[in-house]
């Protein structure tokens, strides 16, 4: 059996912040009233904080350092933050604040943004605050067409940026009123699982993406289809891919878990289930994963071998040996 993702949330996104540094009212949203939340997606925050003496007549105790896994955004800008209200980063008294940064997205103009909290400065010091951040990226594409007065959508999976064959990995997608998430919409006319056509009209969307067992969960909400048009929605992963390449014919699966896990093993290789983040069979086909790094187990049937610090980077394949 294929295991289910174990670090999962309820709501948008799963946060793994270093030295007790919060992520909150994360926000992302398209210029064109769209907003974007996900369920038990792979979307994280890496926030890491570091120290070091400041400089002879240096006036900003506080850098910042981002990066973003995949194709995201094309800018970001930051603004230092005590009970709400900006502080000048230049001569800012030691003390707790909060970061808040904002990124402008690369594909459809938009905007993501987020808070850090427990930013700390202190007397004679530089603090160093680096970011990373990984989601899904949504991309829309509209065209007219001649439809009844109908609107047409057609939703896509693209692995990454550079991968964008429509494959194993699919956005079953269904429609709500706005608001409203009880009642699905039923599609005027069903052309397949991907495409059909509905009523214009505004509208939440939920993306539902099947991966080794996990279902991710995208939604779309505020989403306005026009009359006569073609809506193509695609969702970049932003994912990375694994493959065994190793040879033996009798490897059953690949099971994934955080660098450092099998370290913490003792005994004889095997599964541990409650800390399994994903597992793959038909091994010798590469799977979609979240960037980052992993101890892999491999499972021959009768016996496991641990393969350790495994990295996966976003539009790269990883092979498993």
């Amino acid at each position: 059996m294929k295991k289910l993702f174990s670090i999962l949330t309820l709501h948008a996104l799963v946060i793994l912040s270093l030295n007790s540094q919060p992520v909150s009212d994360y926000i992302y949203k398209l210029d064109n009233g769209i907003s974007v939340k996900t369920e038990r997606c792979w979307s994280q925050v890496w926030v890491q904080q570091s120290y070091a003496p400041i400089a002879s007549g240096d006036q900003t105790p506080l850098a910042v350092s981002t990066r973003t896994l995949g194709d995201l955004v094309s800018g970001s800008s930051f603004k230092l933050q005590s009970a709400g209200k900006e502080v000048k980063m230049q001569g800012a008294a030691p003390g707790t604040y909060d970061l808040k940064l904002t990124f402008k997205l690369s594909g459809k103009p938009g905007t993501l943004s987020f808070v850090v909290g427990n930013i700390l400065i202190k007397p004679k010091t530089k603090t160093t605050v680096s970011v990373t951040l990984y989601d899904y990226q949504i991309l829309i594409d509209e065209a007219p067409v001649a439809s009844n007065g109908l609107s047409t959508f057609e939703t896509m999976v693209n692995r990454c940026k550079t991968n964008t064959i429509q494959d194993i990995y699919f956005a079953t997608p269904v429609f709500y009123q706005k608001g409203k998430h009880d009642q699905p919409v039923t599609a005027d006319e069903t052309i397949s699982k991907t495409k059909g056509k509905i009523k214009p009209g505004t509208y939440d969307l939920l993306l539902s993406i099947g991966i080794s067992g996990q279902t991710h969960k995208v939604w779309l909400e505020n989403i306005q289809l026009k009359p006569d048009v073609s809506y193509k929605i695609a969702t970049n992963l932003n994912a990375g891919g694994v493959i065994y390449t190793g040879g033996n014919k009798d490897v059953k699966m690949l099971h994934l878990y955080p660098a450092g896990t099998a370290a913490r093993q003792t005994g004889n290789p095997a599964p541990i289930k409650n800390m399994e983040t994903i597992s793959y069979e038909n091994v010798t086909v590469a799977h979609c994963c979240s960037p980052g790094t992993y101890d892999v187990l491999i499972n021959y049937g009768t016996k496991y071998e641990w393969r350790k610090n495994i990295a996966v980077a976003t539009g790269s394949k990883t092979e498993v040996k």
